[in-house]
């Protein structure tokens, strides 16, 4: 199902206001599909304006485009989840007879492990097709510097799990509070792997 998101493009010193972001519309190419922001359509008077900025020197192209793939990237990241979970109530709906617990399907996506280098030991645990860029979108929040501290692939599943497992320690959101943890790190990885090693054949790819 589409869905059109309107957001304040917030590009160098300058902020575009009012910009429509289209996801979900049906795509004829799939020449960049591969591209972590497919899937995601910004209106072309928006686009007009960034090249104007671009064009006079006011923003550079780089930190335009570090702009529109960060907010591209989370609005796929945000409406894949959304599905996922969509098709799981519906695949619980439709089942009849005892409930036979489903095995999680892995994605290639990476799940990672951010904190700021003022509170290590205060972390996110989130998902994301691109790491990098992910912190990028994240940093702009943060008066602190973030610290990529760990990530593995296994997607949604594997975020999922560690939200779970680590409930107690939620602040909010994807947030948790590991101050009485010697080795925050040591410990997500640790449970990570324990539930990554019932795929047999998946392998995680740490960074």
């Amino acid at each position: 199902m589409a869905q059109t998101f309107t957001v304040d493009l917030k590009i160098g010193g300058y902020s575009i206001r009012g910009v429509s972001l289209n996801w979900g519309l049906f795509h004829g190419s799939e020449v960049r599909r591969e591209a972590p922001s497919y899937g995601t359509d910004i209106d072309i008077p928006a686009v007009i304006e960034i090249l104007d900025l671009i064009a006079s020197g006011a923003v550079t192209a780089q930190e335009a485009r570090d702009v529109l793939d960060a907010v591209a990237t989370e609005i796929n990241d945000k409406k894949d989840r959304e599905f996922e979970e969509m098709e799981e109530r519906m695949d619980a709906a439709m089942r009849v007879g005892p409930r036979i617990p489903k095995q999680p399907t892995l994605d290639s996506r990476w799940v990672y492990v951010v904190s700021s280098k003022d509170s290590p030991k205060a972390v996110k645990i989130g998902v994301a097709t691109e790491v990098e860029s992910r912190i990028k979108s994240l940093q702009r929040g943060s008066a602190s510097p973030l610290v990529l501290r760990w990530s593995a692939r296994g997607g949604f599943p594997l975020e999922r799990h560690l939200h779970d497992r680590f409930g107690q320690r939620r602040i909010s959101g994807e947030w948790f509070d590991f101050r009485r943890v010697a080795d925050p790190v040591q410990v997500i990885a640790e449970a990570a792997e324990e539930f990554l090693r019932q795929f047999g054949e998946f392998d995680p790819v740490h960074e």
